[in-house]
């Protein structure tokens, strides 16, 4: 057996080996999706806690599947060889799902600013705000954050 031959078994057993591990890749990631669809039944009859903690677990899965996916991307032995009708197709999808998230990012902040602004007109204020602004000191003028850089949303 010469060289050539060689070279073109060791190609042809990559590729096999290849293509089971992602074959088993999409087997377990079906899997995953269906326990993530049936735990969606159970979770709806859950108190606060357990909704904020599976809240946190879902954008810990979404965070996981977009390392791997942007591994994916970032892998030339990969992209070099994926049709631009699959990357096209690709793009479309990934930009619709981003639109799609920053719509829920908006939606659920622009609710609570909503429920924010009732308790403010309503004069009632959370005992936990209370308690971060006596920790903090002193209260601090809407002007006066700027001086101090960039202020996350949600202080």
């Amino acid at each position: 057996m010469g060289s050539e031959d060689l070279k073109r078994q060791a190609i042809r057993a990559h590729i096999v080996g290849l293509i089971t591990r992602l074959e088993n890749w999409v087997k377990d990631q079906r899997k995953f999706m269906d326990e993530l669809q049936k735990y969606g039944d159970y979770i709806t009859s859950q108190d606060r806690l357990s909704l904020l903690l599976s809240a946190q677990a879902m954008l810990y899965y979404i965070e996981r599947t977009l390392k791997d996916f942007e591994s994916w991307l970032n892998n030339p032995m990969i992209t070099s060889i994926m049709p631009e009708d699959m990357l096209k197709e690709l793009e479309e999808r990934l930009r619709d799902i981003a639109i799609e998230f920053v719509k829920l990012d908006i939606d659920h902040t622009s609710k609570y600013v909503d429920i924010l602004k009732k308790m403010e007109s309503e004069n009632e204020i959370p005992d936990i705000l209370k308690l971060y602004i006596e920790q903090r000191g002193v209260v601090q003028q809407r002007g006066q954050q700027g001086e101090q850089g960039e202020v996350p949303r949600f202080m």
